[in-house]
């Protein structure tokens, strides 16, 4: 079981890309994938025939994980979408994420909890202008219509005018046209909704949502004025991103000159910045004293608690899984093994939502990953760097290896994505990855001794510019 749960995976990624490309009935996969199960108790380490069912029963799991991702529940936000109308919807719930403001809009993901609409009387020219006393007639109207109002689920991709400061769990009453998204399938959006003017969205000054998830975004919301508070306005956006993750304030310009070097890899959170927090954290907790095993269950909180902070997207939430799963070898005393930790990193992603196979950051971050762990020792026994006796010259080298090992897995994928083949970047990465590590610890650093002791930060905000 040990060698082949990455040969597991791969089989899993496989089923899930069967399904995608070809439309199998749910039934018929569910029936093989209890059989091959019964099979496999039968045949337990019986060797061979036992490893080509294990693999097997990884395919179907596979398939069956994106079928069942397919089926969407009775009340979801979809089956009210009429097409060819101009229904307008009352849509009663809360923010699930943090707003993004960006050139005057805001946008948001909505979880619906109830939905109205009556597609006879209301239309979408009646509510285009509307007035100043349209939230107290649209709060009215949600109370007291109870013929067309469903109890609803499902998340809603919300587009509206910077209407001032929203917050996650912040509970709203939104009034306009939805639609089915397009392209948004493997992030579980249900619907589209555009608010044309700010009289539709009606504030209810009531919160929902995780109180953790909260405390996590009030956190990052005061990082990040920090960073536009000590530094200057390139400097902020380029340290956002790289220790939040945040790039859209960086210039365009700025992002698409760092995507034709296939330098970009640097503005994204990932196993660097997970591996900085686990260290400073188990630091810290090193000095206080704490045991051992608690320190460990404390580090895998910070990492899940950054996780959140940083909008767990698939790099971040791969290395923290990596992380965690490392953290608890330690803690079990057995040997960490990284292909193993890679490995259930990505089956707990996509077996969670199995779309996210699709997605380009999913697929460059755990590429990335594999060929350095398996290109680069091949690497490094081809060029015979344990020759090399001037210990900087093979730190050069090595990392000039590993450069190398992660440009030769991703090249393929950002060639056929992005139209971009340039081999420049194991050059580049020598110089700017070593950079990048000292404003990342640098901006960290920066941000702790801001919060604490405002008045020697001023070394770190010197270093990041």
């Amino acid at each position: 079981m040990k060698d082949n749960l990455g040969l597991i995976t791969i089989w899993f990624c496989l089923g899930i890309i069967f399904t995608h490309l070809f439309r199998v009935p749910f039934w018929p996969v569910y029936i093989v994938e209890l059989a091959l199960i019964i099979t496999c108790a039968f045949l337990i380490k019986k060797g061979l025939s036992f490893n080509i069912l294990l693999f097997l029963l990884g395919f179907i799991l596979g398939a069956l994980c994106l079928k069942n991702s397919y089926i969407t529940p009775k009340n979801d936000v979809s089956k009210y979408i009429y097409y060819k109308n101009n229904t307008v919807y009352l849509i009663k719930g809360f923010i699930n994420n943090q707003p993004v403001i960006k050139d005057g809009r805001v946008s948001f993901i909505f979880r619906a909890e109830e939905l109205q609409f009556d597609k006879d009387k209301y239309s979408a020219e009646a509510h285009t202008g509307a007035s100043a006393s349209e939230e107290a007639h649209l709060a009215i109207l949600f109370a007291k219509v109870r013929s067309a109002r469903y109890n609803s689920c499902g998340d809603i991709l919300v587009y509206a005018k910077d209407t001032g400061r929203l917050a996650y769990g912040e509970e709203l009453i939104l009034l306009g046209n939805i639609h089915r998204p397009y392209r948004l399938f493997r992030g579980n959006i249900s619907a589209v909704m555009c608010i044309k003017n700010n009289s539709a969205l009606i504030r209810l000054n009531k919160n929902k949502g995780s109180l953790f998830r909260r405390l996590a975004f009030c956190l990052k919301d005061n990082i990040e004025a920090v960073f536009i508070k000590r530094l200057s306005p390139l400097t902020a956006s380029i340290v956002d991103a790289m220790v939040l993750g945040e790039k859209r304030r960086i210039l365009p310009i700025v992002y698409d000159s760092m995507i034709k070097s296939g330098t970009v890899h640097i503005l994204v959170v990932s196993g660097f910045n997970v591996g900085i927090i686990a260290f400073m954290a188990g630091l810290f907790f090193k000095i206080l004293r704490i045991p051992r095993k608690l320190r460990y269950f404390l580090i895998i909180f910070c990492l899940v608690f950054y996780c959140f902070i940083t909008g767990a997207s698939a790099p971040v939430v791969r290395a923290t899984v990596m992380g965690i799963f490392l953290i608890l070898g330690y803690f079990l005393k057995r040997e960490p093994n990284i292909t193993n930790s890679l490995s259930l990193a990505a089956l707990f992603i996509l077996v969670i939502n199995p779309k996210e196979l699709f997605s380009i950051s999913f697929q460059l971050s755990f590429v990335s990953v594999a060929a350095i762990i398996y290109l680069y020792p091949r690497l490094k026994s081809l060029f015979r760097l344990e020759k090399i006796k001037i210990k900087f010259l093979k730190v050069i080298v090595e990392g000039c290896m590993v450069s190398l090992s992660a440009w030769l897995g991703t090249c393929g994928f950002i060639a056929y994505y992005f139209k971009i083949f340039s081999p420049v970047t194991v050059l580049a990465n020598i110089f700017i990855v070593p950079l990048a590590t000292l404003i990342t610890l640098s901006g960290l650093s920066m941000v702790i001794i801001s919060l604490i002791l405002p008045l020697l930060s001023g070394p770190f905000v010197s270093t990041n510019e």
